[in-house]
């Protein structure tokens, strides 16, 4: 268990944090200059807050009003900065036995080599940090701070400055490290794909506020603002007039469409929303093709495209529409020429009403 409710104030900058989680792999997820990473080294007892209270697994950190400040060797907290901060003068195994303290010689070794075999660092035990690749560098890192056996692993965007291919590696050997552990994890990073890949529980943060908490699921398909649909890269953020509202279903009207949505607020007549449709939700084909008529149907034209490796963008205006586009859709490469998108531009789409999510006004 991890609880953190902490500020601090510094020159230019207000933190004012806080969450928990249960044994769950929880994402500091935000722009940069959100004040993830000063939360993480404030976990770590690098940084001490004004303010606040922090407790990992019922011992207790940091708690100003009791006047308890432990130093950062006596927290249990493994801590991975953003450059790995191993030291140069040492071996890999020396790394990683940096740490452990109150182990005979005998069973130091023995945890140095149990944490060499995991990481897949057994045949560069005797080589030195600036032999080895980034990656190295990185499993390095997490081995040295995983081999006290730690209550909490803190991780500052530990695949930053690696290539794709390396971190889609490492992603997975991180999953794979945290299945085999109890350990609680928590990393910062600002990769939309890597929050939702390894994070269970997602904190989105923005000029050291926290904007929203909870499971990857519910930040991402349903943001509770504006900003946080624009930080986790909603794709589509609209704005619609409420028809009616009763029996868990609304009805909007949107640029002279009509748009069921399952949802149980309970709105005005007339009240304007904000709404948001993820651009890969959108279900499209042909328009003009015989077959059953769906709901949430509407028509369009492609109007732009951006042409990704595996996935396609397409910007799609309206029927009736003087905007430059409407809507965004995303999908995969074979589908848009399956479709035959590649030369028939007009499409009809619909979008199941579950899919859509409307964000309740402040008050509501």
């Amino acid at each position: 268990m991890l609880d953190v409710r902490i500020s601090r104030s510094f020159r230019d900058f207000q933190l004012d944090v806080a969450f928990s989680t249960e044994g769950q792999t929880v994402v500091l997820f935000g722009p940069s200059g959100a004040g993830k990473s000063v939360t993480l080294r404030s976990i770590a007892g690098i940084v001490t807050p004004d303010a606040g209270r922090i407790e990992v697994e019922g011992r207790l950190l940091y708690d100003s009003a009791l006047g308890v400040n432990l130093p950062p060797q006596q927290r249990r907290v493994g801590y991975v900065p953003q450059r790995y901060a191993l030291f140069p003068h040492l071996t890999v195994a020396e790394n990683v036995a940096f740490g452990l303290r109150g182990l005979s010689a005998e069973a130091k070794r023995a945890r140095v080599v149990q944490m060499l075999d995991v990481m897949g660092l057994h045949e560069l035990d005797g080589h030195r940090p600036q032999e080895l690749s980034g990656g190295q560098q990185q499993r390095v890192a997490l081995a040295r701070a995983m081999a006290f056996q730690p209550d909490i692993l803190l991780l500052d965007e530990p695949f930053g400055a690696l290539d794709a291919g390396i971190r889609s590696e490492l992603r997975q050997g991180l999953l794979a490290l945290r299945q085999a552990s109890s350990v609680t994890l928590v990393m910062v990073t600002h990769d939309l794909g890597e929050a939702f890949l390894l994070g269970e529980k997602i904190v989105v943060l923005d000029k050291g506020r926290v904007l929203q908490s909870g499971s990857r699921e519910d930040v991402f398909y349903r943001p509770q603002s504006r900003r946080v649909a624009e930080l986790v890269g909603i794709g589509n953020i609209l704005r619609g007039s409420i028809r009616s509202s009763q029996g868990g279903s609304l009805e909007l009207d949107w640029r002279q469409v009509r748009l069921r949505v399952a949802s149980n607020l309970q709105l005005m007549p007339g009240s304007e929303v904000d709404f948001c449709i993820r651009p890969t939700q959108i279900m499209i084909r042909p328009a003009n093709r015989d077959g059953y008529e769906r709901e949430n149907a509407f028509c369009g034209d492609i109007v732009e495209e951006v042409v990704g490796a595996e996935m396609h963008r397409l910007f799609i205006r309206l029927d009736r529409s003087q905007a430059r586009y409407d809507l965004e859709i995303e999908l995969p490469g074979y589908v848009y020429f399956r479709l035959g998108l590649d030369t028939r531009k007009r499409i009809e789409m619909s979008v199941r009403p579950e899919m859509i999510h409307v964000i309740a006004p402040a008050g509501v």
